[in-house]
């Protein structure tokens, strides 16, 4: 029989809230790349599964394989500048090389040109929530980032691999990829637009962008 100081408790929802914020700690450490080799670490399940189906393969376990697997589908081994999805409507992403300005459907293309060009590129978007991202690649391969916290997402809608039928071309990547690279002023806004968006993603330093760009270029 408990006493009037006993502080245990039958209220079945305090388990329940336990493990869902430890579910939604595990989803948002697998959703994460933060380490230095974000080529060879392994991706979260759902997303290795999703770029498999859209190529036709079991498992994309890397972003080294992804990266391979879109210049096998680009067309000749490599992207090139031709490649790139610009959108001369304007959008909320482009890049600025000697002055002039290059829109593309995805902001990550712009430092895709910055690997392409070897030249400096200054790359301006907005977040799914509005906050404007801005960054520097000097051509090189470094990259600097405002705000200094700021992250991007790689990703492929769910449903990709029953629309290319495991064979894409590159406007099938267009279409299943470019919406799910997006770039957040933090990992908390990342987080929060993954939970909703209707695909499979991941999320890395922003400030480290420019290892998968050189990657889509070798």
């Amino acid at each position: 029989m408990c006493s009037e100081n006993d502080t245990t408790t039958n209220d079945p929802t305090a388990h329940s809230d336990d493990e869902t914020r430890a579910g939604e700690s595990e989803r948002s450490a697998d959703r994460w790349l933060g380490g230095a080799d974000v080529l060879d670490a392994r991706l979260p399940a759902d997303l290795r599964s999703a770029l498999g189906d859209f190529v036709g393969r079991e498992s994309v376990d890397t972003l080294g394989e992804w990266a391979a697997e879109i210049r096998r589908f680009a067309g000749d081994g490599t992207v090139d500048i031709d490649q790139l999805c610009r959108d001369d409507g304007g959008t909320d992403h482009w890049g600025t090389v000697d002055g002039e300005r290059y829109h593309f459907r995805c902001f990550y293309d712009a430092v895709v040109l910055a690997a392409l060009e070897e030249r400096p590129v200054d790359v301006r978007t907005v977040s799914p929530g509005g906050t404007v991202v801005e960054a520097h690649a000097d051509g090189r391969g470094e990259l600097s980032v405002t705000p200094g916290a700021a992250v991007f997402s790689v990703g492929i809608a769910t449903d990709a691999g029953e629309r290319s039928g495991g064979d894409p071309t590159l406007e099938d990547g267009y279409a299943a990829v470019c919406p799910y690279v997006r770039a957040f002023p933090d990992r908390e806004a990342y987080e929060q637009w993954a939970d909703d968006a209707p695909a499979a993603t991941v999320a890395m330093p922003l400030s480290g962008a420019t290892e998968l760009a050189d990657a889509l270029v070798a």
